[in-house]
């Protein structure tokens, strides 16, 4: 009776476990900073995240490690606006005359 009690008990702990795992990985938000998590922002909130790490960035009290990983986080939130603006279009440096000359050193 003991061996039927503990294979019962194995198998609906093993059920658990399994549905457990199961609603963790579906239905799961994207971690915040993350890419996918940047993406899905809208422009408004966008400019209140960004602000809110560039704040990060610039004050003194963190160290340097922890300094540049916010670095990184602007440029991976500047990325992402630059893909929307762009919207799959290559993007084209100014139009303008340059110091010396337009297109005056192509080969």
């Amino acid at each position: 009776m003991e061996k039927v009690n503990k294979f019962i008990l194995g198998i609906g702990g093993l059920t658990v476990t399994a549905l457990g795992i199961y609603a963790g990985l579906s239905n799961k938000e994207p971690a915040k900073y993350s890419l996918e998590w940047i993406k899905k922002l809208t422009d408004k909130n966008w400019e209140i995240e960004r602000e809110i790490v560039r704040q990060k960035f610039c004050n003194p009290k963190y160290d340097d490690v922890t300094r540049i990983r916010f670095q990184n986080l602007l440029r991976l939130f500047d990325k992402v606006k630059s893909d929307r603006d762009w919207a799959g279009l290559k993007p084209q440096g100014p139009a303008y005359h340059r110091e010396h000359g337009f297109n005056l050193y192509k080969p």
